[in-house]
């Protein structure tokens, strides 16, 4: 196992210091309280032994109550009495039936202003002695006596059995948790805690490291010039905000990166495109006027050296001609004209562009966006953008001497090359790329697909056939595509071929801008 770094033994030391510092004020609390706990058990104990001793009194007072009244009820029924009113004058009774078997023969119950100072207790039955005592005389008569206990002596005992109920169970309580097996089950886990805490904090902390580790290896690769590293976070925490934010920093420094070194090569060309224009077209006008004036003068009659000076006059023209448009090409690279942006609606461009073309209507598709799409760029720099890529598919699809078609659309919701299901249309695409959650970097871009049915680009071709002087053509300077390029490129967007195939059977290029 990998010995902790130095900003992991931070966070063990962090983690540890809580654990230790929640179990510090955990045993005190638990201390405290036990504390405060024992001294009231304590308390609490000698108020039990108290009570009990007073419950045993009050119990023994109201067992001679018993025995009392019940003594007083046989006298009273050795007195045989008739009705249970006679006995309305009895000191203490609070209630006096007369019964027979089940039957209440009589009753009498004492003014409720002497039931408020008494409480009933348990009514003492005697048999009335001489009364119904042959067998045909039916029950035995009883008398069944209620005397009153003096309500202080009855609530004091009452209190009090409740007062040593509530201390006996605090008393249970106070020793299961005072018990050895709690202290030892608590020390327990208090080890336990220690221990699982730092292998937690450790867990999580080489998990952050190692998040870290590979955001500083990666910038590590980019300091030394490898713009293609990527950390691609799946996460949504706080360090993988900073690795997406990374990512976004790392994919713009390529771009910015490929643009600048597009340009600084295009700059170079057009300076060499500039000095052989230059150096072309002094000499053609000379040498055409020379071979022109050779013709003119000429007043031999000797048929064949006309011919051959006319042969000569014509392929030298033929030349020249091409030299002037080599040399038109050239002076049209090396002095571009600087952008002029301007706000147009796409779909309405596109439209107004292939009417401007007549000749291509046979070939050309113009599929309209169902919303407007508004961009910045120069009208006239790019109509020959435009134009540079159309001509370009149809004198593809005519080599390979089949019917021309080009389709010009707008690119679906997605990157340029991970088009949807070829064919369908969509034509807005917003590429939101967050540098960070608190301030996100929002690119907005629009990209047109021109796709046609030639023989497509070939995959090892696609990267360089935008550099000047790459062409494919028999006839082609290879500086169409380097001028399309570096248009797009002053007006804040780019050109790629699609890896994904044409839907046409061809090439797709995905001219992007930005939208207004």
């Amino acid at each position: 196992m990998k010995w902790p770094g130095r900003f992991e033994w931070k966070i063990l030391g962090v983690v540890l210091f809580v654990a230790v510092l929640s179990v510090a004020t955990a045993a005190y609390a638990l201390s405290f309280a036990l504390g405060g706990f024992l001294n009231f058990s304590r308390q609490e104990r000698g108020i039990e032994i108290l009570s009990v001793r007073a419950q045993k009194l009050l119990r023994g007072y109201f067992e001679e109550r018993k025995e009392e009244f019940r003594a007083r009820a046989e006298a009273i029924a050795r007195s045989r009495p008739t009705r249970a009113a006679d006995l309305a004058g009895t000191t203490g009774l609070l209630a006096a039936r007369m019964l027979e078997g089940d039957r209440v023969l009589d009753q009498w119950r004492a003014p409720d202003e002497v039931s408020r100072r008494l409480r009933e207790a348990p009514p003492a039955t005697v048999a009335i002695p001489g009364a119904n005592n042959s067998e045909d005389a039916g029950p035995q008569r009883r008398l069944e006596l209620t005397f009153g206990i003096p309500v202080e002596m009855y609530d004091g005992f009452a209190e009090l059995t409740t007062v040593v109920s509530d201390v006996r169970e605090r008393w249970r309580v106070f020793q299961a948790l005072g018990g050895s097996d709690y202290i030892r089950q608590y020390v327990i886990f208090v080890l336990g805690l220690l221990i699982v805490a730092p292998v937690i904090g450790l867990y999580f902390a080489r998990r952050a490291t190692r998040r870290v580790a590979r955001l500083s290896e990666a910038a590590r690769k980019v300091g030394e010039g490898d713009l293609s590293v990527r950390i691609a976070p799946v996460g949504l925490d706080e360090l993988d905000e900073l690795g997406r934010a990374f990512d976004g920093m790392v994919e713009e420094l390529s771009d910015a990166r490929s643009r600048l070194e597009y340009m600084q090569k295009v700059s170079a060309w057009q300076e060499v495109a500039r000095r052989l224009a230059h150096e072309i077209k002094n000499p053609l006008t000379p040498i055409q006027l020379s071979i022109q004036e050779l013709v003119t003068k000429y007043r031999g009659d000797d048929p064949v050296y006309q011919r051959l000076l006319d042969t000569a006059a014509e392929i030298s023209k033929e030349e020249i001609t091409a030299l002037r448009r080599l040399v038109d090409d050239f002076s049209a690279f090396s002095k571009l004209p600087k952008v002029e942006p301007t706000p147009i609606d796409l779909g309405g461009y596109l439209r107004d562009f292939a009417r401007r073309h007549p000749e291509w209507h046979k070939a050309l598709e113009v599929e309209d966006p169902p919303a407007t799409v508004t961009v910045s760029c120069d009208r006239v720099l790019f109509g020959r953008v435009l134009a540079n890529l159309v001509e370009n598919g149809v004198q593809a699809a005519e080599g390979l001497g089949v019917e021309p078609r080009v389709k010009l659309s707008l690119l679906p919701h997605g990157r340029p090359g991970t088009a949807s299901t070829p064919g369908s249309i969509s034509f807005l695409r917003l590429t939101r790329e967050a540098a960070t959650t608190d301030a996100a970097k929002l690119r907005k871009r629009t990209a047109i697909l021109i796709d046609d049915n030639g023989p497509g680009v070939p995959a090892d071709s696609r990267n360089k056939i935008f550099d000047p002087y790459v062409t494919t053509k028999p006839q082609g300077t290879g500086l169409g595509l380097a001028i399309v390029r570096k248009i797009l490129l002053d007006h804040g967007g780019d050109i790629t071929v699609a890896s994904a195939p044409s839907p046409l059977g061809g090439a797709r290029f995905v001219v992007e801008l930005p939208v207004e």
